[in-house]
């Protein structure tokens, strides 16, 4: 008998529990769905969230010949992974992402590494984002929206501008530099827009 009212009161104290444990399953799924409604996003823009690999990252970072000083954008900045990079070469790194999950976890980061006076990391959409203060700006779209970001380069980015693309390239824009074993691409933005 005692045995039994003991289980009866375990059961009991699981049933107090549950709306406790419900609530947060729905926030855990509220926020779930709101992190692949905004990967969803991403990919309808042109900027699915595709983590770069490290060597990538290396690479593009090393591509970029980044001086001291300058300021950087990554259009698509994801988990803020270049923005640290760039930064660590004394750059002023500035991470566009749309789904607003990534740019806490890129604030994060940023804010436990050494350079967290130098990454900003801002919840945007590349399309309608200012780059006229980049020296540099990291690109990795989807290949249907290179021509469009192209045009917004050339309107918006000053001439000398470099702009560095993971994988895909600008179709009608010259190459200056590549690393073809990383499929790492750079452009300059010329005088004549």
């Amino acid at each position: 008998m005692l045995a039994a009212r003991n289980n009866t009161k375990t059961f009991i104290d699981y049933r107090r529990a549950s709306p406790v444990i419900g609530i947060l399953f729905l926030i855990l799924q509220l926020l779930l769905t709101g992190f692949f409604l905004f990967l969803c996003l991403a990919f309808v823009t042109g900027g699915p969230f595709v983590p770069s690999n490290q060597k990538s990252v290396t690479a593009m970072v090393k591509l970029a010949r980044i001086k001291p000083g300058q300021t950087v954008i990554d259009v698509g900045s994801g988990d803020g992974r270049v923005l640290l990079e760039a930064a660590k070469q004394g750059a002023n790194a500035i991470g566009v992402e749309i789904n607003p999950y990534l740019v806490w976890f890129t604030q994060l980061r940023a804010f436990l590494s050494p350079y967290r006076g130098r990454i900003t990391a801002v919840w945007g959409n590349l399309w309608t984002s200012d780059l006229r203060a980049a020296d540099v700006v990291f690109v990795y779209l989807i290949p249907w929206k290179m021509d469009v970001l192209a045009k917004k380069l050339r309107e918006e980015t000053k001439p000398g501008t470099l702009i560095v693309s993971n994988t895909f390239i600008f179709p009608h824009w010259k190459i200056v530099r590549k690393d073809v074993k990383h499929h790492i691409y750079a452009f300059t933005i010329s005088a004549q827009k």
